[in-house]
Formats: structure tokens, sequence, C-alpha cells
């Protein structure tokens, strides 16, 4: 089994993006956050903008940047979540 999981955010069936499930949790949990906090930040954005002045494709380009930024981050926290719990089970 490969170490390399595809992230969800492929644009195509060929999986040309990965991460590495072997990565120590916390550098999967930190580049997670840091996904996360640009999905949010691009989104945030948006709220000091007039949503009427901004071009369909422009608002599009914008939104789709913050969605793949905010699913690759998930695709990691999943893996984080995955690691938490068997770490749970293990305890009890």
């Amino acid at each position: 089994m490969t170490p390399y999981r595809p992230l969800t955010s492929n644009p195509t069936a060929a999986s040309v993006l990965t991460f590495n499930t072997l990565a120590a949790t916390h550098l999967l949990h930190e580049t997670a956050c840091s996904r996360i906090r640009i999905g949010t930040d691009l989104l945030e954005t948006l709220t000091s903008v007039t949503i009427r002045d901004i071009d369909d494709q422009d608002l599009y380009r914008f939104i789709n940047a913050a969605f793949v930024s905010l699913r690759d981050g998930l695709d990691m926290m999943e893996e984080v979540q995955h690691r938490l719990t068997a770490q749970a089970l293990k305890t009890t």
C-alpha cells in the first residue's frame, strides 16, 4: 500500500496531487491548518468587497481557490483524526 493519499481536489481521474500519510502528525496538522487558514482568509476577503462589483469569472476563481485550499486541509485533517481515534482506542 502506498503511503501517499490523493487529495480530493485533484482535477483529473489520475491522482497527481497527494500527501504523505506517514508524515509526522504535527506536520500534517500544521499543513492542514495552513491550508484551512488560506481558504478562510480568502473567504473573509469577500466580506470586505461589494459582490456586485466583481466580475463573475473573478468571483469563481476566488471561490475555487478557497475551496481547493479548504478541501486539501480537510483531507489532511481526516488523516490526523484517524490517528487520534486509533490512539484513543489503544488507551481504552
